[in-house]
């Protein structure tokens, strides 16, 4: 969950078991200890107990209480028991078509409790889940699940018909049938070392890589959180299963015993609907990146602030944590609620240290979460002084098995850990190294200081430079490419040199059928050559610097007259160059193609209210993504309040449908019985 900016104000008592409201204070912090000072930090140690295997935790919950609420999304509710009964269903029905412990299974499912199941089945089948995110295109979809070699694949309804060529088999979860009906398959026994999941991230060639998290990691990951945010949290689930920060909602939640807030489809990406969530269900966590959470706040500022009264602990993670924010935080909430900032890489399983406010200061990423090893180190492998700038590495119970199928890879960045003692299990220590440049501070905290590589955060989102660069020069008339970040981390740029730089519209709409959205550059921009560096090799910083002459090249608009400026089209193109910072609106182009983003569309729904006195949702803005068409919005009068968004009629008629078929299956059984 790789977020440049995490570790706590003080270290956690002995055991970590201290109330939130102690967390935070003015100890001394964990990384101070004397080996901080040549660059060596070392979270407080986990407890012996609670690292059995995920599966078999929470079933062992479900058992103790099968009738407390555990996982909700929309009007979908299911108990513990509940969602016990339908991870073992489909566990039996993936050992019924032959899946064996050591397979890999993959997951395409949207945003629902049956996501939660299908990740929870695979595992307790003893296979390794593989979650693959439906916004992606299909090429990604195939490219992932080929190289996982997934011998089958959970989806839903509306998802089925993603995979059908992609693998051996595809089964659904989301059916009655599977819900409520059949053998329910005991956890599977797991080793230690037996693989969780793999989650995939961009490769520096273009091609994905899976990150193999295995049994005794997720439990050592989970068990930490557990030790720093104690309690039964209710928790708000905004990312994508395939992004790691999930695995800490997931199954930090259900270990717990707490209570699982799915955001749903037309939920996740609308923070007037978040608030309703927060709200109705009242949500104690949520974890999300910064620019989503800023605005969150923004929407309750908007609504009035006790929307989101019932929150505790507010967690950023995946992009760096501006100090804006967290005045902004402190200003909304005073010191009720803690906000804690979050880094780690996916090959550590979702975090490494820690970060928690309790007033407004610096930001940094902070100091180790229990069990964890960090170590800043020179290009010799030796650990530096305090002040002095390194490379973060990581050690200890977290770090991942490696990449699957890549063993070069992995031994390129995981290695022996020289530092560790001797554990007595006779398997060698290791550690990852992050690639992240940092320093302690006087204080004992890490600070981030950016990347070694080209390696970039796009609104939480990890992307390798060197893959869209190799995605673009593989399009026709692409000689040569290199792609850089904007100051917020928001968007990409590309510079090519090309022989067609009126082709270039076509260029982006072939990456966005082969990377994911946030990898896809919001601006193309064609050159005759690229500045060089002393060394020879094209001038990044050069080319960042450059003028922007304001969007890629899109077809012309026609403007025949001024419209007055009660028009919708011209309101619609005010508040479109005021969110996209461009001059010359067209009316029939894709608001994507010219740089907007999920994150953008939030603002354009507010900017929209200012110029045109409506806000259409932010579900229909997404369906309606031209001037033309959002202009017609304004003129049927579609405003969105501070509520969530109309639901899905059909999806709500069947899930009713479902809910009433299995009331029937039940008054059955027990007449029967």
């Amino acid at each position: 969950m790789s977020s440049p900016s995490a570790a706590d104000h003080g270290r956690p008592p002995a055991g970590g078991r201290d109330e939130e409201s102690r967390q935070g204070t003015d100890e001394v912090p964990a990384a101070t200890d004397p080996r901080s000072l040549l660059g060596l930090g070392t979270g407080s140690p986990l407890p012996e107990t609670g690292r059995t295997a995920v599966p078999a935790q929470v079933s062992a919950l479900a058992a103790a209480d099968p009738g407390r609420a555990a996982v909700v999304c929309g009007e979908d509710r299911l108990a513990r028991g509940e969602l016990d009964a339908w991870a073992g269903r489909i566990a039996a029905r993936l050992a019924g078509a032959g899946i064996t412990a050591g397979d890999r299974v993959g997951i395409l499912a949207d945003r629902s409790t049956a996501m939660v199941a299908a990740a929870l089945g695979a595992m307790r089948a003893g296979a390794a889940y593989v979650p693959v995110d439906p916004a992606n295109p299909d090429e990604r979809i195939a490219a992932v699940l080929g190289d996982a070699r997934v011998a089958a694949v959970l989806v839903t309804e509306n998802t089925a018909h993603r995979v059908a060529s992609h693998a051996p088999r595809a089964l659904r979860v989301d059916g009655a049938d599977v819900r409520d009906g059949g053998e329910v398959m005991p956890p599977a026994p797991a080793a230690p070392q037996d693989a969780a999941y793999l989650i995939y991230t961009s490769g520096s060639t273009g091609a994905p890589k899976g990150v193999v998290v295995e049994h005794q990691q997720l439990s050592a990951s989970t068990l930490a959180r557990r030790e720093v945010y104690p309690g039964e949290p209710v928790f708000l689930l905004l990312s994508p299963l395939a992004f790691d920060s999930s695995v800490a909602g997931l199954w930090g939640t259900l270990t717990a015993g707490g209570l699982l807030v799915v955001a749903g489809p037309d939920e996740y990406r609308d923070p007037r609907a978040l608030l309703g969530l927060v709200e109705r269900h009242g949500v104690t966590h949520l974890l999300g990146v910064p620019s989503l959470y800023d605005a969150l706040l923004a929407a309750a500022e908007q609504a009035g602030h006790p929307r989101l009264a019932s929150l505790t602990t507010v967690v950023t993670a995946g992009e760096p944590l501006p100090e804006a924010l967290v005045r902004r935080h402190f200003r909304t909430f005073g010191s009720g609620t803690a906000l804690v900032n979050e880094y780690g890489p996916t090959e550590a399983t979702v975090w490494s240290s820690y970060r928690r406010f309790e007033e407004p200061g610096p930001v940094d990423i902070g100091g180790p979460v229990p069990g964890v090893r960090l170590y800043v180190l020179d290009e010799a492998g030796r650990p530096v002084p305090r002040g002095t700038t390194g490379e973060l590495y990581i050690g200890g119970a977290g770090v991942a098995r490696g990449y699957f199928d890549r063993p070069e890879a992995t031994e390129r960045v995981f290695t022996p850990d020289p530092f560790a003692e001797d554990t007595g299990s006779g398997a060698p220590a290791r550690m990852y190294r992050t690639g992240d440049m940092v320093r302690w501070s006087d204080s004992g905290r890490l600070e981030f200081l950016g990347r070694r590589d080209n390696q970039v955060k796009i609104r939480g989102h990890r992307v390798e430079l060197g893959a869209v660069e190799a995605a673009l020069r593989s399009c026709e008339g692409i000689r040569d490419a290199v792609a850089v970040v904007d100051a917020a981390g928001a968007r990409l740029t590309a510079f090519v040199v090309t022989d067609a730089p009126d082709a270039l519209p076509s260029v982006r709409e072939n990456l966005a059928r082969v990377l994911p959205e946030a990898a896809v550059p919001a601006r193309l921009r064609a050159l005759d050559s690229f500045p060089l560096t002393v060394n020879g090799k094209a001038d990044r910083a050069a080319l960042a610097a450059l003028p922007d002459p304001g969007p890629s090249p899109v077809p012309a608009a026609v403007d025949p007259a001024p419209a007055p400026a009660s028009d919708p089209v011209t309101q619609v193109s005010a508040a479109w160059a005021e969110v996209l910072e461009i001059a010359t609106v067209p009316a029939d182009v894709n608001f994507f193609d010219l740089g907007g983003h999920s994150l953008l569309i939030i603002r354009l729904q507010e900017a929209l209210g200012r110029h045109a006195g409506v806000q259409p949702s932010v579900v229909e803005l997404f369906r309606r993504t031209t001037v033309a068409a959002q202009a017609e919005l304004v003129r049927e009068g579609a405003t969105t309040g501070a509520g969530p968004a109309a639901p899905d009629t059909g999806r709500a008629q069947r899930a009713r449908q479902e809910r009433a078929a299995r009331a029937r299956r039940r008054r059955v059984e027990q007449g029967a019985a």
